[in-house]
């Protein structure tokens, strides 16, 4: 299970009448033996809890005052991310007779008192944040909120908010819901807060959150609302109905992704890590091959190994994935097969610690699976079959028949391109032959054309899944739309590839643009009547179209075409779209 962080309000969610009951602090200490990551994040101020007291024992980090002040106990440090209100705000509530309680960040007032803080607030310049929570008001400085202070303690603790499930029942725990993978409503919670909840539990306060720690120690999640933002798009049935999958699936259960070469499977398998680094899910790809390359194009995504950089000890891919939000695709292609076992043992058997740590990163997809178990008493094909039972692993290969009886039994989920070979076929129909469909569909397995796939989902966590198959058509990826920008942003085009411009009677002006850097600096210069000539015979739109290979690009600069622009609102225009262009697509790369 991905989730081992619980992020928990106080007083009407742990506490009942401002007390914690003994059974409650039994779990959570239950919790904390069984290595999971607790956090406590209330509105109350820090002054409430005592550096050696029961709280300071149990929880990892306290964040406190709504969010403005964090306390780390084990390292008795006191942080506050946000700063401090303006004094002349505190100063000019007071001489009002506004009923203030204090605390190191933030001062706190109730309802009907929020009617003049609001009013201070347009007075006085420095800004803030006001929260409520059932009649308290409580005045923060800008940016402090539970989530954003959960967010600051996760960072420095090491943790991901993909790895939370949160707890809490009022106005004040909006932000926290928002920030956690998981959203969880006690029973007394206000209506507006379970509405927002992913799980709203059967029972109030103390005895909810006792319930669902028994369930969270057992390895088990409730049953969850599945919010439509989260599920991933995988593309669309035959009668155009959209293929959708939950993160959870992959992210605690196993995946096979398999079909003969050219089928399509490493397109499927890279638009699931796609989807899962566009939700800020941390990933660690196994590329024997060297076909993931493009993925570097992501955020946050570094590719390792290969002609790009040499492949970093197994040490510092664990530090990088414990320490940072880096998502890593490690090109074993120049490797011997020989260090690439050996390197992926010890890579494996490190993320595998890491992962029951920290539960990350998140997914691991291992590309050609089938190369690394042509030994099976080898260490790597032992830790992989180990890894996939634990779940969180996506495997692809063009020879499922070579996988260990093992690895296919673990598989929860079958993602299937066209396979040509009986053998192939064979080893895949014992293991589908249980999905309603296959009857059906099987037979056509060795003619699914390009781009085309079956789906068995077969899932094991909190939202079960009966045993389907599906097929259906893979969506358009983001990767090949941008895998080729370094050919244009800033390196040079051959000669002949160049836009060369001319002046208004078409004569060379000795000036080219080599690359799209080029063209957005030469649009400030350039004469008017030189940009008018070739925007009216359509070569600006020609050229990035066919030459650049950017359709989006061409077609705004059409739009400007048609417009009939003159002098500088032309080359402002132009300017302006091709600027927008370029900055988008250098963040991508």
């Amino acid at each position: 299970m991905h989730i081992m962080t619980l992020a928990c309000d106080l007083d009407g969610t742990l506490a009942e009448h401002g007390q914690v009951a003994p059974e409650t602090w039994g779990l959570l200490q239950r919790l904390k033996g069984a290595n999971w990551t607790l956090l406590l994040v209330t509105g109350r101020t820090l002054k409430t809890f005592t550096p050696h007291g029961p709280f300071a024992e149990i929880f990892d980090a306290i964040v406190a005052e709504d969010g403005a002040v964090v306390y780390f106990p084990h390292r008795d440090i006191v942080t506050l991310p946000f700063g401090r209100l303006n004094p002349a705000l505190i100063e000019r509530l007071t001489d009002l007779g506004v009923p203030l309680e204090r605390g190191l960040a933030i001062v706190a007032t109730h309802t009907p008192h929020d009617l003049v803080v609001l009013q201070v607030l347009h007075e006085v310049a420095g800004g803030a944040t006001v929260e409520y929570n059932r009649g308290a008001v409580m005045v923060l400085p800008p940016g402090a909120t539970k989530g954003t202070g959960l967010r600051y303690a996760l960072r420095e603790l090491g943790r991901s908010p993909r790895n939370v499930i949160a707890c809490g029942d009022a106005e004040n725990d909006r932000s926290l819901f928002e920030c956690a993978e998981l959203a969880v409503a006690v029973s007394n919670a206000t209506e507006d807060v379970q509405a927002l909840a992913d799980v709203v539990l059967p029972a109030p306060d103390g005895a909810g959150v006792r319930a669902l720690g028994e369930r969270l120690l057992r390895q088990e999640l409730p049953a969850y609302r599945q919010r439509p933002e989260r599920m991933l798009p995988l593309g669309e049935r035959p009668d155009r109905a959209p293929v959708l999958l939950d993160p959870f699936w992959l992210l605690d259960d196993a995946l096979a992704i398999v079909g003969a070469s050219g089928g399509g499977k490493s397109w499927l398998a890279g638009l699931l890590a796609e989807e899962l680094l566009r939700r800020g899910y941390q990933i660690c790809l196994i590329d024997p091959e060297g076909d993931y390359r493009a993925m570097r194009a992501f955020p946050h995504t570094l590719l390792l190994g290969g002609a790009s950089a040499p492949l970093p000890p197994v040490s510092d891919i664990v530090t990088l994935s414990e320490y940072a939000e880096t998502s890593l695709v490690l090109d074993l292609s120049l490797e011997t097969h020989e260090r690439r076992m050996s390197y992926l043992a010890g890579l494996l058997h490190e993320l595998g610690c890491l992962r029951a740590r920290h539960g990350r990163p998140h997914w691991l997809l291992i590309d050609e699976a089938q190369s690394f178990c042509l030994s099976p008493e080898h260490d790597a094909a032992a830790v992989l079959c180990r890894l996939i039972r634990e779940g969180g692993v996506g495997i692809v290969s063009y020879q499922p028949s070579r996988l260990p009886r093992a690895i296919l039994e673990a598989i929860d989920h079958w993602l299937v391109t066209r396979l040509v070979t009986t053998e192939e076929q064979d080893c895949v129909a014992a293991q589908l032959a249980r999905c309603p469909g296959w009857v059906e569909l099987g037979p056509s397995l060795g003619t699914l054309p390009r781009g085309q796939a079956y789906l068995c989902v077969d899932s094991r966590s909190a939202n079960p899944a009966p045993p389907q198959l599906v097929q259906f058509r893979a969506r358009p990826r983001t990767v090949p739309h941008i895998r080729h920008l370094h050919k244009y942003l800033r390196a040079p085009l051959p000669y002949d590839k160049r836009f060369h411009f001319h002046d208004g009677q078409g004569r060379y002006l000795g000036e080219s643009a080599a690359n799209l850097w080029e063209l957005r600096a030469a649009l400030a210069t350039l004469p008017l009547d030189s940009l008018r000539y070739h925007v009216e015979r359509g070569d600006l739109e020609r050229w990035v179209t066919l030459v650049l290979r950017d359709p989006e690009l061409g077609r705004q600069i059409g739009k400007i075409t048609r417009r009939r622009l003159e002098g500088e609102a032309l080359r402002q225009a132009l300017a302006a779209v091709v600027s927008e262009r370029y900055d988008e697509l250098d963040s991508l790369v």
